[in-house]
């Protein structure tokens, strides 16, 4: 299956009947898989470009296949809607990761894997921060 082919419907489906939803995640039943998907102009927008680069380092750290990537055709509005074709079954994942790199790509906070650390026992507990005295 080319799912870049896959891809390019999914873009030009979301663009043309879901374009109020800037971003989001469907699954793909058949195909055990998953669409994130977005309408936030990716070929004018390097904050959606670097997010969608934040989604490709994800699944690639994580092992999930990316199956296809693609964005919508048209005469004036090409490449404002986009999809990325994961292989997983696991929306709430890819619905984590999506809002990890869209608060990231606009700066909004750092990346998850710097704001957590392991303690010993295993669990992920946010850093002990502690504040430095004031000048007296």
């Amino acid at each position: 299956m080319n799912y870049n082919a896959r891809a390019k419907k999914l873009a030009n489906y979301v663009h043309s009947r879901r374009l109020e939803t800037h971003r989001g995640v469907m699954p793909l039943a058949a195909l055990d898989a998953c669409v994130v998907f977005g309408n936030d102009d990716y070929a004018r927008n390097s904050r959606t470009h670097e997010m969608v680069r934040l989604l490709f380092d994800a699944c690639y750290e994580a092992g999930v296949p990316v199956l296809g990537f693609a964005t919508n055709d048209g005469m004036s509005d090409a490449g404002c809607s986009w999809a990325l074709v994961l292989s997983t079954d696991n929306v709430d994942w890819v619905k984590a990761r999506l809002h990890d790199a869209f608060f990231e790509s606009h700066g909004l906070y750092a990346p998850r894997s710097l704001a957590l650390a392991a303690s010993d026992d295993g669990h992920w507990r946010a850093p002990t921060i502690i504040a430095p005295e004031k000048p007296r």
